[in-house]
């Protein structure tokens, strides 16, 4: 009888998961469908037509609704690897914790100055809620997520990038928590000598790392070990070096370390 209670069990539980990994597969086929429209009418306004310059804002409209409704309803999404997704350039940076994540993609409505959309989901609770930020996020994509422990306190920093021309880009860090069940996207946690401010960002020449490999490039990380927030150093012509500024957490905030 024993046996048979454990090979019940064991019969259920591989249900649900076999059902939990369909739904999983149906809804990025869902989005993988809508998501490549936006390309499909990126391509025909590229030849010439003249409506599909609508039919792009729409495509890109109706993708992100759907993503945020998809990644709300299913708790579960938060966790999913989204593959094929991430085939067709859609970028996804997720949280250590595994409580926050951020989906990221270019509209294809600019020109040398791209635009991006992003859907930012966290888990608060034993609830998934999600964000979708298109116009007032136009221009940053997001590639990695640091997560910060402190007190009582999980900061997440959120490392993001822009391109404003053929010419010009930029990267970034910005600060975020989840608080009170929402998301909280304005902290100012790190302080400058302007003030207290919730993000830090920098502009610099493509040209000074065009022939550097992508992994090997200057970019802002964070090591949670020690805490410290390192920003490469652009010269006053844009160009990236390899000397960084250091900003360390001391409790409250992120200071910049002096040098000595």
């Amino acid at each position: 009888m024993k046996a048979l209670k454990i090979l019940l069990l064991a019969c259920c539980i591989l249900a649900v998961k076999t059902n939990f990994a369909q739904t999983l597969q149906a809804i990025e086929a869902d989005l993988l469908k809508s998501f490549k429209k936006i390309e499909y009418w990126d391509q025909k306004q590229r030849g010439g037509d003249a409506d599909a310059s609508d039919s792009l804002e729409a495509a890109n409209d109706r993708f992100g609704k759907k993503l945020q409704t998809y990644t709300h309803k299913y708790p579960s999404t938060i966790a999913s690897p989204f593959e094929l997704l991430k085939k067709e350039n859609l970028d996804i940076a997720t949280s250590a914790d595994g409580l926050f994540r951020i989906y990221s993609w270019d509209d294809l409505t600019g020109g040398t100055q791209r635009y991006f959309a992003n859907v930012m989901q966290y888990k608060t609770g034993n609830k998934t809620r999600s964000v979708l930020l298109s116009d007032s996020s136009a221009g940053t994509y997001y590639t990695t997520i640091y997560t910060l422990k402190a007190v009582n306190k999980t900061y997440y920093l959120g490392i993001y990038g822009f391109i404003e021309s053929s010419k010009y880009a930029g990267t970034g860090v910005k600060v975020f928590a989840i608080e009170n069940g929402s998301l909280n996207n304005k902290i100012k946690l790190l302080k400058t000598t302007s003030g207290l401010r919730n993000e830090i960002s920098y502009e610099y020449d493509f040209g000074s790392v065009v022939n550097i490999p992508f992994e090997e490039r200057p970019t802002i990380t964070f090591d949670s070990i020690t805490q410290t927030i390192k920003i490469p150093l652009v010269t006053k012509d844009g160009n990236v070096t390899k000397k960084f500024i250091t900003y360390k957490f001391t409790g409250q905030y992120f200071e910049k370390v002096v040098s000595k």
